[in-house]
């Protein structure tokens, strides 16, 4: 790290809204665990936004854009460069273009998934219903393409809006981004410590009912909440499912390791392919239950589980 006082000062030149340094990020994630960042950071605006990112580039120190922290765990020593918070300013729902046939909705990066679904439901726009009960914001939907079996951010995004390390800001339309199974590859290639980032998506929607909207967004969340299990923070789904054959849940389970603890972790009694901290489970902790169970599985069928959560800080 570059010297300290230095950085620091550098840091609140550009950031007008909240900044702390040596900041828990246990206090922002939903696992509930993770060290201190370095910085850690909520932008006013996007302008402010821009400006900290080309020089943190340029000066090659590490950041790390969050959401709701919904989809992540901090290692125990934390994060070494600067926490990068979408979620608190960088909101904003939109009626960007309108037609009989259909209806561009946009969303800055900040913006909770929930949201932008809720909001579709009342303006009686269709396609969004499938990602109703996903936690995170927009910017971390689109970076994730999240989605479910019925369907996923890439059959609804038209354009999204990037800001690239180096300070230019450009719209890409779907075409020009690369979607995968929980992933989005970038046309250019990018140093992984400065990656580009979101700042808002735009969705193709279509004119229906808003009752009938409503109704099915209820019934599809309170099957989610049905399946999920309560009583102790997790990230959501931990591993992806595999290409082909059974979901990540059923083999964990199949595996015998569904219950199973590590300290204050332990694999769900109700999901399988859910993490939780019952209490006071440390970064390590979860590490070392993944890995168990990533043994387990190859072990009874053969099958490397990767994570679909993000690991990051050291």
């Amino acid at each position: 790290m570059h010297n300290q006082q230095a950085f620091r000062s550098a840091i609140k030149e550009r950031i007008k809204g909240k900044v702390s340094f040596d900041e828990p990020m246990a206090a922002h994630t939903w696992f509930r665990v993770g060290g201190p960042a370095d910085a850690y950071v909520v932008p006013e605006s996007a302008d402010e936004l821009v400006s900290l990112v080309k020089w943190l580039a340029g000066e090659n120190i590490f950041y790390l854009v969050i959401g709701g922290g919904s989809n992540l765990l901090v290692k125990d020593k934390g994060v070494r460069g600067v926490v990068i918070d979408m979620a608190a300013r960088l909101k904003g729902l939109s009626v960007a273009a309108g037609g009989a046939v259909a209806v561009v909705v946009r969303a800055m990066a900040g913006e909770h998934l929930n949201r932008l679904c809720r909001f579709s439901i009342d303006k009686g726009l269709a396609g969004m219903n499938f990602a109703i009960g996903i936690p995170g914001t927009v910017g971390g939907a689109i970076m994730m393409n999240a989605g479910t079996a019925d369907s996923s951010i890439q059959d609804v995004l038209v354009k999204a809006t990037i800001l690239f390390p180096d300070g230019r800001v450009e719209v890409l339309s779907d075409t020009s981004l690369d979607f995968e199974y929980r992933g989005l590859k970038y046309p250019d290639p990018y140093d992984e410590m400065h990656p580009p980032v979101i700042l808002d998506g735009s969705f193709q929607l279509y004119p229906s009912n808003p009752e009938e909207l409503a109704a099915e967004a209820a019934a599809l969340l309170k099957k989610r909440q049905e399946r999920q299990p309560k009583g102790g923070a997790s990230a959501g789904c931990f591993f992806r499912n595999p290409e082909i054959g059974e979901p990540a849940g059923a083999l964990i389970d199949r595996a015998g390791m569904k219950g199973v603890r590590q300290g204050d972790a332990q694999v769900s009694e109700m999901h399988a392919n859910f993490i939780l901290n019952r209490g006071r489970a440390t970064a390590a902790d979860i590490l070392q239950l993944m890995a168990a169970v990533q043994t387990a599985v190859y072990d009874k069928f053969g099958i490397s589980l990767k994570p679909e959560v993000r690991i990051v800080g050291e």
